[in-house]
This record gives structure tokens, C-alpha cells and sequence, in this order.
């Protein structure tokens, strides 16, 4: 009898194991690489042509008040020795259907445990893209993680896009992925940089304090990872 408990006992802890590294359980999970993607909002190169100097997060006053650095900080804190990659993939939101993901190739090798994903934004908002996008968005995350061993994070966009974003949380629902919404910020104007510059483009981006929120909704999610 005691023979069974001992076998019993082992069956659980080795149970617990296998299935400690997905989306709805944090044990076992140690987190030593952090993949984020996004667009302008991630970074954007200088472009004098609109007013934009800065070479990070549009719209933000300097790097560190991007809402990846604030999160690169945050991540840190918790673990100095994580490794963080953010890129900018807008080029895969506007030709999502014909984008060729081996341009990603370093991403996938750089091997996430954790992905965090946050576009939307370059998504023309219609009914009709729902297969397409949803179908092409699908492809990013396995090609990014085609052995299914990563956390996935998706965001949905920052501006109010209704049936992208609808679409963004239907992936993340479908793959059981952890879902994060930031939409509704920019409907305080205080959390877009409007009168901060002369372009209606970059003054629709995320001002300091939109940045932070971001970063404070997206941190809310992750720091149960670290």
C-alpha cells in the first residue's frame, strides 16, 4: 500500500511538470529571453520629413519613456539576466497575405520563452480581412515558435479599430494565448501626443502617459512570469 502511494505521489509531481509551461500555469516557468514586436509604437526610426527625431517609440519624449523600455526595465528588476528583442514588423501588417516570415528569421532563432505581440494598428479595420488576417497572424506565431514551448502575449491596438481588434482577440483566444487590451486608451486624448507635434500621424501615437499605461496593462499580465 505504501508501495502505491509512493507511485501515486511521482505520477503527480511528473504530471505537474509536463504541463507547467503553458499560458494557464506559471510553474515551472523560467523566463530568460523576451521577444516584442509591434510597429511605430515599438520604435521608428528618425523621420524629419513629419517631425519625428526620436528612434524609438513614436510620440514618446525620449527612449526610456517608450513603453518597451519601461517594460525592459520592469523585466529587469525582476530578473537581471533576461534577455530582451523588440522589433518593428509593421512591413507584416500592411502585406500581411504576401510577407515573406523567413525575414524573421533571426526572431526565431533568438528562441523566445516569452513572446509579446502588439500590432493592429497599419490593419485596414474591415469585416472582409477576418480570414486573411487572422490566418496570417496565426502563421507569425508558429513560425516564430514552431515547437510551442513559448508563453504568447497578444495585444490589440492602441487605436479604436474595431474589427482588427475583434479579430486580434479572437487569435488569442483560439491559441489560448494571454490576452492584453489597450485599445481604449487612446479615447483620453491626454494618452496620444496631440499638440505635441505638427503631424496628425505622430500626434495620434501614444504620449508619455500613454506609453506608461501600456506598459502598466501589459505588466499586469506578464509579471506573473518573473
Amino acid at each position: 500500500m505504501r508501495e502505491v502511494r509512493i507511485m501515486l505521489f511521482v505520477l503527480i509531481l511528473a504530471s505537474i511538470n509536463v504541463y507547467g509551461k503553458n499560458n494557464d500555469s506559471t510553474d515551472a516557468i523560467v523566463v530568460k529571453r523576451v521577444l516584442i514586436l509591434g510597429n511605430s509604437i515599438v520604435k521608428h526610426k528618425p523621420a524629419p520629413a513629419i517631425g519625428w527625431k526620436g528612434n524609438w517609440g513614436m510620440a514618446a519624449s525620449v527612449k526610456d519613456s517608450d513603453f518597451v523600455h519601461i517594460l525592459i526595465r520592469k523585466i529587469k528588476h525582476e530578473n537581471k539576466n533576461c534577455r530582451v528583442k523588440f522589433m518593428n514588423i509593421a512591413v507584416f501588417e500592411r502585406t500581411y497575405t504576401t510577407f515573406n516570415l523567413d525575414e524573421l528569421k533571426s526572431l526565431k532563432k533568438f528562441n523566445a520563452d516569452l513572446i509579446v505581440v502588439k500590432i493592429s494598428e497599419n490593419v485596414i479595420d474591415s469585416t472582409s480581412i477576418e480570414n486573411d488576417f487572422l490566418g496570417s497572424y496565426k502563421k507569425l506565431i508558429q513560425y516564430l515558435d514552431p515547437n510551442e514551448t513559448a508563453i504568447k502575449v497578444i495585444v490589440d491596438g492602441f487605436w479604436d479599430k474595431p474589427q482588427v481588434n475583434k479579430i486580434v482577440k479572437q487569435l488569442a483566444t483560439n491559441g489560448k494565448y494571454d490576452f492584453v487590451s489597450i485599445s481604449e486608451l487612446s479615447k483620453e486624448e491626454t494618452n496620444t501626443a496631440k499638440g505635441k507635434f505638427t503631424n496628425s500621424g505622430v500626434a495620434a501615437h501614444p504620449s508619455d502617459r500613454g506609453m506608461r499605461l501600456i506598459a502598466e496593462h501589459i505588466w499586469e499580465t506578464l509579471k506573473k512570469f518573473f
